[in-house]
């Protein structure tokens, strides 16, 4: 088991904060709040790839912010491959002090703090990446994905340094979080928990059967039937890559398909 390498794809975002069942903004539509908190009047034109919001100075700047790091994130990534990993630190520590009045939410010192534990990971210094890793735990998790994606990231971590039952522990307790509205998530993940089970010699435990049969309700399938239940969601997984969401297949039929731009 390895975390995957960081790169400006793989990072810990979502331009939209909008939670499962909202529609999408349109730019013809008017914005009396900013699209990206619904807080603050809306003063200024955020352009993406395919349409514009309107939002407010500091979401702006947060939203700038972002794409500036995901941008830098292009050349940290060179280095990385070319396993120069204190530059990647050292450039991204960087980027942070450079950036940090622009941080109004702590987005960035987040995403930071993962990428540190990702790269130190990556770099074969499981005891710092460890170190990292809580460091990035204690930032307020802004959904359940987030703490997902950091429980399999310390459960690698712990594994790495010779804790297979604690990494499974560790995974069990993050992936016990659930929401709903994020089922559609599940199958992404289910292989972490097939994983660390194998790790430590025993099977998926059955608790876990409802959270992966929730997955597969969301993708309209029906739950595969293997010889275990790891095979199952190892094949439920498999099966659901590429599928339409239950967001996805709403948001089609709300708005009679098109050409895909715009959708959730």
């Amino acid at each position: 088991m390895a975390l995957s390498k960081v790169s400006a794809a793989g990072l810990e975002t979502e331009l939209n904060p909008m939670q499962e069942g909202d529609d999408m903004p349109s730019a013809d539509e008017p914005h009396q709040l900013c699209w990206f908190c619904h807080k603050k009047p809306a003063t200024h034109t955020h352009t993406q790839t395919n349409f514009s919001e309107m939002v407010c100075a500091t979401c702006l700047d947060r939203l700038q912010v972002q794409h500036d790091y995901e941008h830098a994130w292009l050349h940290f990534l060179e280095l990385e491959n070319e396993e120069r990993y204190d530059e990647v630190l050292a450039g991204i520590d960087a980027f942070l002090e450079a950036n940090r009045h622009r941080d109004h939410d702590q987005w960035l010192a987040r995403s930071v703090a993962m990428s540190r534990s990702m790269v130190l990971f990556e770099a074969g210094r499981y005891a710092e990446a460890d170190e990292a890793c809580d460091a990035w735990g204690r930032f307020p998790f802004d959904n359940v994905t987030d703490r997902w994606f950091h429980g399999s990231a310390k459960a690698q971590i712990v594994h790495a340094l010779g804790r297979p039952q604690e990494a499974l522990a560790i995974f069990e307790e993050a992936f016990s979080h659930q929401d709903p509205r994020y089922d559609s998530s599940i199958p992404y993940y289910l292989h972490w928990l097939v994983d660390f089970s194998d790790a430590v010699g025993q099977p998926v435990d059955e608790k876990w059967r409802r959270v992966a049969e929730a997955g597969a309700v969301d993708f309209a399938v029906e739950m595969p039937v293997r010889g275990s239940l790891g095979e199952s969601m190892l094949a439920l997984a498999e099966m659901t890559q590429g599928m339409p969401s239950k967001r996805e297949r709403e948001w089609k039929a709300k708005h009679g398909g098109g050409t895909g731009e715009g959708e959730p």
